[in-house]
């Protein structure tokens, strides 16, 4: 009976020491600087971010108002490679207003099938 008892203090002794161990070796500072390095490396991926989005903006804002002060401006093309993805931006480029109108899906058989595509309707003009 006293070796059961001697044998289960024993086990919760190393139990408590086995814990002592895992929570001894999670040290604060290795983890405060885990913390630290990745706030840093996510607070600079912001700000360089920000930047390209600032600085199109800025081109877009510029180029905006060029064009509301000159009608007829030629259409102009960018294409910006950022990253991976690459982007075209097109300005100056002018359209019709529709005034009035709506959309409808249109099917029409083209022989073997139905195709059914959106067309623009303008008001009948009286």
């Amino acid at each position: 009976m006293k070796l059961n008892a001697l044998f289960a203090l024993v086990a919760f002794f190393g139990a408590v020491l086995f814990s002592y161990s895992t929570v001894n070796a999670q040290s604060e500072e290795k983890t405060k600087d885990a913390v630290t390095k990745t706030k840093d490396v996510a607070v600079q991926s912001v700000k360089k971010t920000s930047v390209v989005v600032t600085d199109m903006l800025t081109d877009s804002a510029d180029k905006t108002k060029n064009m509301a002060s000159g009608v007829g401006a030629s259409v102009v093309t960018k294409t910006q490679k950022i990253g991976n993805a690459t982007i075209s931006v097109t300005d100056n480029v002018t359209g019709q207003a529709y005034e009035g109108g709506k959309w409808f899906m249109v099917s029409t058989w083209d022989g073997a099938k139905w195709v059914s595509k959106r067309e623009w309707f303008p008001n009948k003009k009286q």
